[in-house]
């Protein structure tokens, strides 16, 4: 889950789908980039337009545990995925707040043109009678160093243990110039079915060492109140990198760690 993926730095956050929170819940990498980034990880879990950038093998991992308030710490999903050329899969299992748990299979298709990308991704859930979905993305990374994404996910509105997941349109831009190593991003999240907006997120990422790329992201509702803070870092150099993540509310209480690893074959 290497997010110069994030490189624009990117985010479509934990966010819990709907009213009912603990529900159902979207994969955890996904809570650290934008649908403005680019690489590995992003097609499956962010955003399916950035499919067919990728010309080496990926093979991905991520954990997060989950401290819910008055609780304890427990594993709260999983993920697993290979992403090769145009076409990526993975698989998560989910352990809900509300109790229960479930799994979920994605599998993302991608074309890149020059630089833009369109993909469309489909996931099947296997918790109790969920319904699957769709997302179709787009993407472009300009030779300014600006780079714009947009997903139409949850197409269809599916259920999802009694949750109705709405159709949302979510954008992002990312500004990295090219001879720094700093970047900032901000990212829209607006619900199709009603017409409201989310909320949305800022957060920019800094390479501070050689191969160790540090980030922060901060994420309001649709009604402009602060949600959550996410600090993290990833380390490593073209072939390996590691992850490691924490997610705070808005009293700065720590509710979820994460960690993840990528490797990277040789480019063919």
């Amino acid at each position: 889950m290497h997010q110069r993926t994030r490189s624009v730095a990117g985010l479509a956050l934990l966010l819990w789908a709907g009213p009912a929170l603990g529900q159902t819940r979207d994969p955890e990498p996904g809570a650290y980039s934008f649908v403005s980034g680019a690489g590995h990880g992003a097609a499956l879990w962010v955003n399916p337009g950035t499919a067919g950038f990728n010309r080496a093998v990926h093979f991905l991992g991520h954990m997060t545990w989950d401290r819910p308030e008055g609780g304890d710490w427990s594993t709260g999903q999983y993920t697993a995925g290979f992403h090769s050329r145009v076409i990526a899969f993975g698989y998560r299992h989910d352990e809900f707040q509300a109790g229960g748990q479930g799994d979920a299979y994605t599998a993302a298709l991608g074309v890149a043109r020059g630089r833009n990308g369109f993909g469309v991704s489909r996931t099947w859930r296997a918790v109790g009678d969920a319904e699957g979905s769709w997302e179709i993305g787009y993407v472009n990374h300009g030779a300014s160093g600006i780079s714009l994404g947009l997903v139409w996910s949850d197409i269809g509105s599916p259920a999802v243990r009694d949750t109705v997941r709405h159709e949302r349109l979510v954008g992002a831009v990312t500004y990295r110039p090219p001879t720094t190593s700093v970047s900032v991003s901000a990212q829209g999240n607006y619900r199709l079915d009603g017409g409201r907006f989310n909320g949305f997120r800022i957060g920019g990422s800094v390479v501070i060492l050689n191969g160790l790329d540090t980030f922060a992201l901060a994420e309001w509702d649709g009604e402009g109140d602060f949600m959550a803070l996410r600090l993290g870092a990833t380390l490593g150099g073209p072939r390996g990198q590691l992850f490691g993540g924490a997610g705070l509310d808005s009293g700065g209480n720590a509710r979820t760690a994460s960690a993840g690893l990528t490797y990277r074959s040789q480019e063919r």
